[in-house]
């Protein structure tokens, strides 16, 4: 047991107890506002969801419908207070996410937001992010089934337990629904073929005592090729293309390779612009490099097919029963890679060996296949399963109960491709194919067999699994009656039993050296494999609230939560108190703790993954350009639990009832924050430590970078929130609504080896942060009027900066993104059913994605902005 954590846990209870002199001494100046009684994420009583003493945002169906989403993704990903979510998964930054989806509350990190569906918790996905980040795949969400999205933007330890540190995310799906419902949408982009097309269906049926809804959706999405936006890719480029080391003198006196060498010099194959390749200037000679951007894809051709359903009977005034079922099968399909990786062995070839033109030794620095070759395929295959069932009962008019048991599962099939290590070695060698008696020319590609190519070929495979079973049970209901009204109590105990389990086939599997029992590499020559891991780990807990309105105009909630680990066990208090100052405006505040436990990843699981590095000589210059090489990433059995303190202080302005506007401010000081050591921060602070992995010597080439995971020492960071709504109706013109949130980071402090650094406004290429604009905006106007309505929709990302060194035709300014998006909609109404006509454009204006500089990656931020441009769309749905 983790002594420390059991006393941070009673520790910051202090704190909170030290708040309550300051909340409780507030006079009380008018009655409290009536609130409506329904149950709101965060707390297990009932209370009103728009000015509760916890922060909490509504996204409604309106708003979902008139944001023209085709994804869960795409919604989460323009909320102001999401920041740094990967909901647009990229080859480069983020190649082992693609075909899913995240959100990322306060940018502190994927692992730290909690995401729920219908209340209840759902297993992560058997994947990681590249900073070893796990999530919640959201992209298994229908939307077509999608009724709100309730958003607690605080620490909420106390009401579900680890990883609700940056807050809670609450996906509500439609269970109330009665009819049938089917819909169609197409999407597609303004400047080339990309489209996406959607078709859904809804049917909800019962009577007084059993309902069922049932709802099925389909989403189709077509590939755009960085070959179609040139200049998104335009720093993609490798040096290890098809070159050449002189390890002598030497002079070649026909063919290709006629010349005369020196000692050092860079030798570039000679065919190498005509097979597509670059031209690179070296100090002495030239490299061919390989221009592989525009090969990738910039958006992934996906399908995805969901099935939901919800059913509920009530066998009495006191005794009901739900049950969930949904199934997600997506896939990745057209995912293209380079047509291989470049050989990091850097293997020296001998005259006579691989079809050699030289007469001295010569260090290959290039990749089997270059760009004279098609590019291979690396599907992403994902099957998410969900099942819940829920009774809620009553002891009597007073006091109620709910158990449930929910169960999620997640699969995860992966393929990338690669080249086999010995069997190239044997062609080098003149002794590969099936024959064994073929060469393999690594000057000359166009004399290699098919058969010989097949040879050396192969698929790494990665299989992952993630399950979690869930038991809960709560109790609530009113003590006794104080000055306003009825003290509300809850309390209850939860159980939950995950599993992860990583398998890969056997030329992707480490084995152990028994001497020194490290992982030994895997026969090839760029990928890094992993070892298999199998692990399961219990916890339980218990909790306890209680509200109690002390007056008509001021309510206290406490809520505890004692929660026992495998690892650890923790204490974790919440204290808020909302004060209904005068008739227009209610002040809140609240603080807790909160912590996150150690994935079983983060604790076992040992892979590798690909990134673009940029190194330096020992005197601090850079060395070359930016080539991607292995990352290992080695779980630890040594990680600490996660802790936070949280704060939120706010107020809600009310001053008529078609006004109203909320300002929040909000601190996290986040201890103990777990993620992979930054291969380009270790890089940099010491070019030859002992995790940075060189070809032979100080000063060779780079070749890998083991990366640990650990626990940093803090985040601290603060910010503030402000939402405003206006309804403004006409007699004449119809019925308008205005709408605004935005979310400002004051701070994001994380440690350094100086002291701290403030990032927020950095893109934090080189440390464990991910990219934070210090501003996000969203802006709405809606009109209805009759059976017509319309909305304008903008979104504003603020202009940050990149601290990596930049050529001259570079900046490290990223500049700051504003999209428009328009929709109109006709609503035809018959005598028993309705039809909806919807047309619309996202990015009206056509802005490109901001210009980010971040050498071989892509020339935009996938994290904050979107590459598509210009989108028109069209829906039509049909109800009776």
């Amino acid at each position: 047991m983790n002594k420390k954590r059991l006393l941070h846990g009673f520790k910051r209870t202090a704190i909170a107890t030290a708040l309550a002199p300051l909340t409780f001494g507030i006079s009380t100046l008018s009655m409290a506002q009536e609130m409506e009684e329904v149950l709101i994420t965060g707390s297990y009583i009932k209370g009103s969801p728009s000015d509760a003493a916890s922060p909490v945002d509504v996204i409604d169906n309106d708003y979902i419908n008139r944001s023209g989403a085709f994804t869960v993704g795409e919604i989460t990903a323009k909320l102001s207070v999401n920041s740094g979510s990967e909901n647009q998964a990229d080859s480069f930054t983020s190649g082992e996410t693609q075909g899913t989806s995240n959100v990322n509350l306060r940018g502190l990190g994927l692992s730290s937001t909690l995401v729920l569906i219908n209340g209840k918790r759902q297993t992560i996905a058997a994947t990681r992010a590249n900073d070893g980040s796990v999530f919640v795949d959201t992209s298994t969400i229908p939307v077509a089934a999608l009724e709100r999205i309730e958003i607690l933007k605080e620490g909420a330890t106390t009401a579900y337990g680890s990883d609700a540190v940056a807050g809670v995310v609450n996906y509500i799906l439609r269970d109330n629904f009665e009819g049938f419902e089917i819909s169609g949408g197409y999407e597609a982009t303004d400047n080339d073929n990309q489209d996406s097309t959607e078709a859904s269906f809804l049917w909800g049926f019962g009577n007084e005592k059993t309902r069922a809804v049932i709802a099925g959706a389909i989403l189709r999405q077509d590939p755009l090729s960085a070959a179609d936006r040139p200049y998104l890719v335009d720093n993609a480029i490798s040096g290890l293309g098809r070159s050449f080391i002189m390890l002598a003198p030497d002079t070649v006196t026909g063919g290709d390779y006629a010349g005369t060498y020196s000692p050092g010099e860079r030798v570039p194959d000679p065919n190498c612009t005509a097979n597509a390749g670059v031209l690179i200037p070296q100090p002495s000679g030239e490299l061919c490099g390989f221009f592989y951007g525009p090969r990738f894809n910039i958006i992934n051709e996906e399908e995805r097919n969901q099935i939901y359903g919800n059913f509920s009977h009530e066998f009495s005034d006191t005794l009901s029963l739900t049950a969930e079922l949904g199934y997600t099968d997506h896939d990745v399909k057209d995912n293209p890679q380079s047509p291989s990786y470049p050989n990091l062995a850097f293997p020296v070839i001998l005259p006579g060996q691989a079809g050699s033109p030289f007469n001295v030794p010569v260090v290959w620095f290039g990749r089997p296949l270059g760009s004279d070759f098609a590019s291979p395929d690396a599907k992403r295959d994902n099957q998410t399963t969900r099942a819940v069932l829920d009774l809620e009962g009553a002891f009597n008019d007073n006091w109620s109960w709910n158990g449930s048991v929910a169960y999620s599962k997640n699969e995860r099939h992966v393929e990338q491709p690669d080249t086999i290590s010995s069997r190239l070695n044997d062609g080098i060698a003149g002794v590969g194919g099936p024959s064994g008696d073929e060469t393999f020319s690594v000057f000359d590609s166009s004399v290699n067999s098919p058969e010989l190519i097949d040879y050396i070929s192969t698929i790494a495979k990665t299989d992952r699994e993630t399950e979690l079973t869930v038991l809960d049970f709560v109790t609530t209901g009113a003590l006794f009656e104080m000055g306003g009204g009825a003290v509300g109590f809850a309390a209850g105990g939860q159980y939950r039993d995950e599993s992860y389990k990583e398998d890969r086939n056997a030329i992707y599997t480490q084995g152990i050296d028994p001497a020194t029992g490290n992982a030994t590499p895997v026969d090839l020559i760029f990928l890094v494999g992993g070892r298999p891991t199998d692990e399961d780990r219990q916890s339980y807990a218990f909790f306890a609230e209680i509200q109690m309105p002390i007056t008509d105009s001021l309510d206290v909630n406490l809520a505890a939560r004692y929660e026992h680990l495998d690892t650890d066990e923790s204490v974790d208090p919440k204290l808020s108190v909302r004060w209904q100052a005068l008739e227009s405006l209610v002040l809140r505040a609240s603080a807790s703790t909160a912590f996150r436990e150690p994935s079983l990843a983060q604790f076992y699981a040992q892979d590798g993954s690909l990134q673009g590095l940029q190194d330096f000589n020992p005197d601090g210059t850079p060395k070359g350009s930016t080539v991607f090489v292995r990352v290992n990433s080695r779980g630890s059995l040594d990680l600490d639990t996660e802790t936070s303190t949280n704060y939120n202080i706010g107020a809600i302005w009310n001053p008529i009832d078609t006004f109203d506007m909320r300002l929040d401010y909000w601190r996290f000081e986040y201890d103990d924050v777990i993620t992979i050591e930054s291969a380009q921060g270790k890089l940099q602070d010491d070019v030859n430590g002992p995790d940075i992995i060189r070809l032979a010597g100080d000063n060779s080439q780079l070749v890998g970078v083991n990366a640990n995971y650990f626990n940093a020492a803090s985040v601290d960071t603060d910010g503030l929130d402000l939402t405003a709504n206006l309804a403004m109706p006409t007699n004449s013109l119809g019925d308008f609504g205005l709408h605004f949130t935005g979310t400002y980071f004051l701070s994001y402090e994380i440690p350094t080896a100086s002291g701290t650094q403030d990032v927020a406004g950095y893109f934090n290429y080189n440390n464990f942060a991910r990219s934070i604009p210090e501003t996000k905006l969203n802006v709405s106007l809606d009109w209805l009027m009759g059976n017509h309505s319309a909305s304008v929709m903008a979104f504003y990302v603020d202009s940050y900066e990149t601290t990596r060194a930049v050529p001259e035709s570079a900046s490290q300014d990223i500049d700051d993104w504003t999209t428009v998006d328009l929709q109109y909609a006709y609503n035809l109404e018959f005598d028993e059913s309705q039809a909806v006509i919807t047309l619309g454009v996202k990015n009206v204006f056509d802005e490109d994605p901001s210009v980010v500089y971040d050498a071989a990656n892509f020339s935009y931020d996938p994290k904050h902005h979107d590459p598509r441009g210009r989108m028109f769309y069209v829906r039509a749905k049909y109800s009776l």
